[in-house]
């Protein structure tokens, strides 16, 4: 049974306990299809520090809650703004397809595409796209036809070594914007992860997808890559690909996880999203088959790195960030190395990119950009 008491966030409730209480009652609705944990009118300053204050109106509507006008107006442009940007995202597909390119939607987009059912509540603020680097000129030219605007991210060297780059084409609720991929993060990290997403035969509403255990290895490396702290609806995201899994899946998911080096990032992942969606409290029983889950993910991480874990990223770092922390060159070294099982693959990543940044601004060949994230 839920334990939903707090629903009605009492005068005395600190905000981030306010904010862990919405982000967890949003997820409960979504899993149960129940409002029983879902607070009815969350204080203000939560809705707005938390960014779910769209899902949290559409599922007031959904579960047939009483609204006021400012949650209907948040309900309604989120769900107009995501169905605009999902029928570009088609079409633009399938005009790509019929030139033969067929990029993975990922991130996000995977999670819009495999369950239609959230495209009204789940915000993102891009849709990804990944393809091989041998496309990525062909796909620069078709969008760039297509109206959409890009400026290249660093030299010719970077550009080899960068992982995406951002486009976007129109303003206002027409407005479309796409972080377009040619790998995960920075080679040689998690390379075999973008080899595996590529390689992907899976389709959700007729579009190429990563499967599910690739899905949840990608969100536990963009949190780990992102500084060990993502907006709540990512974590969001994590619970409803692994809560209620299956054991075999499950299995399949830490081996995969495991397979990328990314046993670390699943840990610290999943440990954040019991934390800040504050399962203890709301669905004790659930976090309990959670938190074995989690006992078992940190067995095979040794002490020393365990310490690391738990000082760059702990239970409840997403809610209390350290800006400093977030500076690129401590992302990616100190940061991405603790969060990944490939050391040495984090300083050669360190290393060549910096390089090619240095020979590029010497060579006058830097044309700094927009990257992807």
């Amino acid at each position: 049974m839920l334990r939903c008491e707090h629903a009605g966030f009492p005068p005395s409730l600190r905000m981030t306990d306010a904010i862990r209480l919405l982000a967890g009652g949003c997820y409960l609705a979504l899993r149960t299809g129940s409002a029983d944990c879902l607070p009815p009118a969350p204080p203000r300053d939560a809705l707005e520090r938390s960014g779910l204050a769209g899902m949290h109106a559409n599922l007031c509507l959904r579960l047939g809650l009483p609204v006021d006008r400012t949650t209907l107006f948040h309900a309604m442009q989120l769900a107009a703004v995501n169905k605009t940007r999902w029928q570009a995202l088609e079409r633009l597909l399938a005009g790509l397809a019929d030139e033969g390119l067929t990029p993975v939607l990922f991130k996000g987009g995977a999670v819009h595409a495999r369950w239609p059912e959230l495209r009204e509540l789940r915000a993102l603020s891009d849709y990804d796209l990944l393809l091989p680097q041998a496309h990525v000129e062909r796909l620069r030219t078709a969008l760039a036809r297509r109206g959409y605007v890009a400026e290249p991210v660093g030299g010719r060297l970077t550009q080899r070594l960068v992982k995406g780059w951002m486009v976007c084409k129109g303003s206002g609720d027409a407005y479309e914007n796409l972080d377009v991929h040619a790998r995960v993060t920075e080679p040689p990290v998690c390379s075999t992860l973008t080899h595996s997403m590529l390689a992907s035969t899976t389709q959700a509403s007729g579009i190429r997808i990563p499967d599910i255990e690739d899905c949840v290895s990608m969100i536990a490396l963009h949190i780990v890559r992102s500084g060990m702290a993502r907006p709540l609806r990512e974590y969001i995201d994590l619970l409803w690909y692994v809560d209620e899994m299956p054991e075999a899946l499950w299995a399949a998911t830490v081996a995969r996880a495991r397979a990328h080096q990314l046993l670390p990032a699943l840990f610290l992942s999943l440990r954040q999203a019991l934390h800040c969606l504050a399962l203890d409290t709301l669905d004790p029983a659930r976090a309990t088959l959670l938190h074995s889950r989690l006992e078992a993910l940190s067995k095979p991480i040794n002490r020393l790195r365990m310490g690391m874990l738990d000082w760059l990223a702990p239970a409840d770092y997403p809610l209390h960030p350290v800006p400093w922390r977030n500076h690129p060159l401590f992302r990616r070294s100190l940061i991405l190395g603790t969060g990944t099982s490939g050391l040495w693959r984090v300083g050669a990543a360190f290393l060549s990119f910096g390089t090619a940044r240095l020979v590029d601004r010497l060579t006058r060949g830097d044309r700094l950009g927009s990257a992807a994230d």
